[in-house]
């Protein structure tokens, strides 16, 4: 993962002089839905004491919430563009087993991406970009010791239009990552993967092609 994040950015350094153009605030906001943060590992004894009344095969996941992003997009050329971007969730961990699903507590997810995005014929662009990833919560239940600042994959496809001057998108997304805690270390357990996925609208000012 990390020779290949260098490879990525390293590429992007070879292109940016060859920008013409300035670079235009991006913003988006959009619905994203995740796999499974943790699964089965809730239920050892250690991390029982974190979750009064857990059944047997616990998952804890984050639920649906909204998503915002701001950042900078800058053109390289007339067909692709680098994208830098900070993202911000509120999100709430909810735990499921035997007895169903419950709120745990509330949290944050932030992120932060770099990464490019093509034009490929008419409306439709594709991009990707790697980053970082973190969550963030209160001391307490799976968050008692913090979280891991983990890499972060993204995947992306969609449309742009022009619209009085400005470009408005919409995009599909997955993000891929992993998950991992001091507390689940302490269990005997390890992070595993996650998937990110949802929904985007964006603008940017002044942004037309």
């Amino acid at each position: 993962m990390v020779v290949a994040a260098s490879s990525f950015c390293l590429s992007l350094l070879l292109v940016l002089p060859a920008a013409a153009q300035q670079p235009r605030l991006d913003l988006r906001a959009g619905l994203l839905a995740s796999s499974t943060l943790v699964e089965d590992l809730l239920a050892t004894p250690a991390l029982k004491a974190r979750f009064p009344g857990l059944g047997s095969a616990p998952r804890a996941r984050a639920a649906l919430a909204p998503e915002l992003e701001a950042g900078a997009t800058l053109p390289l050329g007339p067909r692709v563009a680098l994208d830098g971007l900070l993202g911000w969730q509120p999100a709430t961990l909810q735990a499921t087993d035997d007895a169903g699903t419950r709120d745990v507590q509330r949290m944050t997810v932030l992120h932060a991406l770099l990464g490019l995005e093509f034009a490929a014929r008419g409306p439709l662009v594709v991009g990707g970009g790697v980053g970082m990833i973190r969550y963030r919560s209160a001391a307490r239940g799976l968050f008692a010791d913090g979280a891991d600042l983990a890499p972060l994959v993204r995947l992306a496809a969609g449309g742009r239009w022009p619209w009085s001057g400005h470009a408005l998108t919409v995009r599909a997304l997955a993000d891929v990552h992993r998950f991992g805690s001091p507390l689940l270390r302490a269990a005997g357990g390890s992070g595993g993967g996650v998937f990110r996925y949802g929904l985007q609208l964006g603008v940017v000012p002044g942004g037309a092609r």
